[in-house]
């Protein structure tokens, strides 16, 4: 082919058809630039094709973290609202003050049992993170061309990091709550155990256990505390399961288009 336009060339110019020649010339240029361009195209076609796969398994992999955290995010929630509901229970028998409420728990030491027990809890959520963690070491969060997903996940990525400022407050409090309450879930404990295992019984005195408890104002100062913390944490988490359910729409959506 070469050859044939080298020759065609010559023999234009031995003929001195100079017009005909220039515009031969335009030609094979515009035949070169043509071949260029289509070069240039079908490496960018590979270019965006290759780049739409990476997103692709992107994609696949955060929809696959965001799963799990949206189950770990709700399981969560769920035990947080129990525990919150305890701790209400308990503030609210403090502030009532009723002795027929302590003559209660004398017969039923479990049921305190129970109420402290989950009162005082504190749980947080683990997300899984690894794909956007890797996305972001990579240096390839450009590759998610959905420019809204790419704020939601870093929204959510900002909101993990900063959200939960407060364990260090609450595990002061817990400290504070478990110091306070050494005396009387060291008796309950030990009641618990001896009835488990049929051991001798020692006599206590619950009623009084009891009493203790609800009069006890250093510690129900600082479960108001804590149940305001918890509370707090509680509508965090609900935003991050919010920030979830929008990311994977999103994703769902990208995948399927």
């Amino acid at each position: 082919m070469i050859k044939f336009f080298r020759k065609t060339r010559q023999n234009m110019i031995k003929e001195n058809r100079a017009s005909k020649y220039l515009l031969y010339a335009i030609g094979e240029i515009v035949l070169v630039v043509i071949g260029i361009l289509i070069a240039l195209s079908i490496n960018n076609w590979n270019e965006i094709r290759k780049a739409t796969n990476e997103e692709t398994k992107i994609l696949i992999a955060l929809q696959s973290d965001f799963k799990v955290s949206k189950t770990r995010i709700e399981e969560t929630m769920f035990i947080q609202q129990k525990v919150l509901g305890y701790a209400k229970t308990l503030i609210n028998i403090h502030e009532r003050q009723d002795d027929k409420e302590f003559e209660y728990f004398d017969t039923h030491l479990d049921s305190l049992d129970n109420l402290i027990s989950y009162g005082i809890s504190w749980y947080r959520t683990e997300p899984v993170t690894g794909a956007y963690n890797a996305l972001i070491s990579a240096g390839k969060v450009d590759l998610i061309k959905n420019e809204k997903l790419r704020h939601l996940l870093a929204q959510f990525a900002a909101d993990l990091e900063s959200g939960f400022e407060d364990q260090e407050s609450t595990m002061d409090l817990l400290a504070s709550l478990n110091n306070t309450l050494s005396e009387v879930t060291l008796k309950i404990a030990s009641n618990r155990f001896r009835v488990r295992y049929q051991l001798e019984q020692r006599k206590i005195d619950t009623l009084k256990i009891s009493k203790t408890l609800f009069k006890n104002d250093s510690f129900f100062g600082n479960l108001y505390n804590k149940f305001i913390l918890e509370n707090n944490r509680l509508k965090r988490q609900q935003s991050m399961l919010n920030q979830t359910n929008s990311i994977l729409l999103i994703i769902d959506k990208e995948l399927h288009e």
